[in-house]
């Protein structure tokens, strides 16, 4: 409640008292603040330091360590296995499991080596000894293995029996591949049990730490709280409190309530500011008055400004004098932008009406040369496709084809989106129509195509006025034939890859790193890739626009690494429920995000 200064009441003031009595109780609390802050600032800057030192050895040596052994450990096992596999198992040279060794010997554990020694340079030195044994057991092992892959390097080599015998030898108890994996073993598990105990013992100094910390930060916070405490105390009897019924009272005038009673003045510089609050309130008191009159039109309402200098008590008698010229002028206006409005609701209605009426006819003309499931099973007899245009009609299509035992199927992405998009799906599918009639190599046909699209788009050529162009129009697709006989496929992809799922491993064939209609005919030529089939391939071929949808928790990008890993998923199921599993990781990721591509996914099963 905003107290009045009562009859007889005499202000008690001594000046010099009060500006330094409270000068002096502000600088003496606030100086005991500032040392006990510089205090704690020290004791946590001094433990945060040697924290952060334990924290950096622990992020940039131990745990890379720890990871990097195991990964080292991961790869030295799976040679192990696969080593058993080249000598039990009679298999030509283009064997995965014989590549994945090569693989592993050549690149991938001498890489893990050599990432490690820098870590290994912040070791101890008997575990960089240590390092340096495995290291050795390392390449002697693979020594031997190089003996095993010398001794029998083709399918008819495990038909020699001293060749078999004196590479079964180097397996034997005893023999170099047992007693170096055994080494090998030993070092691991020695340099890995020393990692683990230096992080123990590092994590444990990080706890003591952290203890240390909040032991220190919990006693000089009770301290600057006692201190608060006082200050509180000594600022309230001379200054709170008066500000208090300044702040309350202005508090009220923020909000437009007038003040029932006027604010206490003392005898200081708060008690003018006691006396501008009580004049303001007055003020503002009149001119709420006057501006309720003004508001019901009576224009003839007197009002009187503060003063002179009263800015705003002169704007609003111009505001008076304003608004009765106007007020008959904005009904005109209003009426008039009001008619404005409803011509061009009724134009723009008109104009959506022929819009969606040609999209939804575009999308009847698109649906018409995109095969159906029946069309589909002519070519091959299980085939998978998810298909999602962003707008009704696509820039993305699917194509199957038969001509004579060659089986063809193919993923477009045209250029653009929505009627555009689907406009040059029409003029890609004529041309492949045409093209396959006498070319079914895929990189024959992707150049024809090329060559076809140049012709329609760019009748011109590929003049320096025409480099825009040539970046907005053309194609990417994904080019695949199957020769059932042969069990043999062959690809060729202008930006767009294949996959090739078998028992679950997924092999990716890259596409060449061009559009079609983005360079001119004879200028470059597209790969062919041949790759061998077995009974159980799902081949999958795919636009980009499932990789670049966003969506998710963090709402970025699927991404074609987290795309393989769905098509490896879903490859086992049945066509129809592999659509619905498509269809269910797309929905799930996309979420609330808007679609920001059209969307096609083509697999087929051999």
């Amino acid at each position: 409640m905003i107290r009045t200064q009562g009859p007889g009441r005499k202000s008690q003031h001594i000046p010099g008292k009060f500006q330094w009595g409270i000068g002096w109780r502000i600088s003496v609390g606030f100086g005991i603040f500032g040392v006990a802050v510089g205090a704690l600032f020290l004791l946590t800057r001094s433990t945060l330091e040697e924290s952060q030192k334990l924290s950096q050895h622990i992020d940039g040596v131990l745990t890379p360590s720890i990871q990097s052994l195991e990964e080292l450990d991961r790869s030295v096992g799976e040679t192990r296995i696969l080593i058993r596999h080249w000598l039990s198992v009679q298999s030509g040279s283009r064997d995965p499991e014989k590549r994945d060794l090569l693989e592993l010997m050549d690149s991938d554990v001498p890489e893990q080596v050599a990432a490690m020694q820098p870590l290994v340079e912040s070791w101890n030195a008997p575990m960089q000894l240590q390092f340096d044994s495995l290291r050795r057991d390392v390449e002697y092992l693979f020594l031997a293995y190089s003996e095993v892959i010398r001794l029998l390097p083709d399918f008819r080599a495990y038909d020699d029996p001293l060749a078999m015998m004196e590479a079964e030898y180097y397996a034997l108890d005893g023999s170099s591949i047992p007693r170096y994996t055994a080494s090998i073993r030993k070092r691991m598990d020695t340099m890995s049990l020393a990692q683990t105990d230096a992080l123990t013992a590092s994590t444990a100094q990080m706890d003591l730490l952290s203890n240390r910390l909040k032991l220190y930060a919990g006693n000089v916070a009770l301290g600057i709280l006692i201190l608060g405490f006082l200050i509180a105390w000594a600022v309230t009897r001379s200054i709170v409190r008066p500000i208090g019924e300044l702040k309350r009272a202005l508090l009220y005038l923020g909000r437009g309530v007038p003040l029932a009673n006027e604010v206490e003045p003392t005898s200081d510089e708060i008690g003018e500011m006691a006396h501008a609050v009580n004049r303001l309130a007055d003020g503002l008191n009149r001119t709420r008055a006057f501006s309720m009159r003004v508001g019901q039109g009576e224009f003839d309402a007197d009002y009187q400004p503060l003063s002179a200098d009263d800015a705003l008590g002169h704007a609003i008698l111009k505001m008076r004098d304003d608004l009765e010229s106007n007020e008959q002028e904005l009904e005109g206006k209003v009426q008039m932008r009001t008619a404005e409005v409803e011509q061009q609701k009724k134009r723009v209605e008109s104009l959506y009406v022929d819009l969606k009426d040609s999209i939804n006819y575009a999308e009847r003309i698109q649906k018409a040369i995109l095969p159906s499931v029946e069309d589909r099973a002519k070519v091959f007899e299980e085939t998978a496709v998810f298909y999602r245009p962003r707008d009704g009609v696509s820039g993305d299509f699917y194509w199957f084809h038969t001509v004579g035992r060659v089986r063809m199927f193919s993923a477009i992405d045209c250029t653009g989106h929505g009627v555009p998009g689907a406009f040059m799906s029409l003029i890609g599918h004529n041309a492949l129509e045409r093209v396959t009639k006498v070319y079914t190599q895929p990189d024959r046909v992707l150049e024809q195509l090329n060559r076809a699209a140049c012709e329609l788009l760019r009748p011109q050529g590929f003049g320096e006025d025409e480099g825009m162009a040539a970046v907005q129009d053309g194609m990417d697709l994904a080019m695949a034939t199957v020769d059932l006989e042969k069990m043999e496929l062959e690809y060729s992809g202008a930006n767009c890859p294949l996959y090739l799922v078998r028992k679950g491993m997924l092999q990716e064939l890259k596409p060449d790193k061009m559009a079609i209609a983005s360079f001119e005919p004879g200028t470059r030529s597209f790969e062919m890739q041949t790759v061998p089939l077995v009974s159980g391939d799902v081949i999958f071929v795919a636009t980009d626009g499932f990789p670049d949808q966003f969506g998710g928790p963090k709402g970025k990008k699927f991404m074609r690494k987290r795309f393989r890993e769905l098509l490896v998923r879903v490859a086992p199921l049945p066509p129809q429920d592999m659509e619905n599993a498509l269809a269910e990781a797309f929905n799930e990721w996309k979420g609330d995000e808007e679609q920001v591509d059209d969307v096609l996914v083509v697999g087929v099963r051999i």
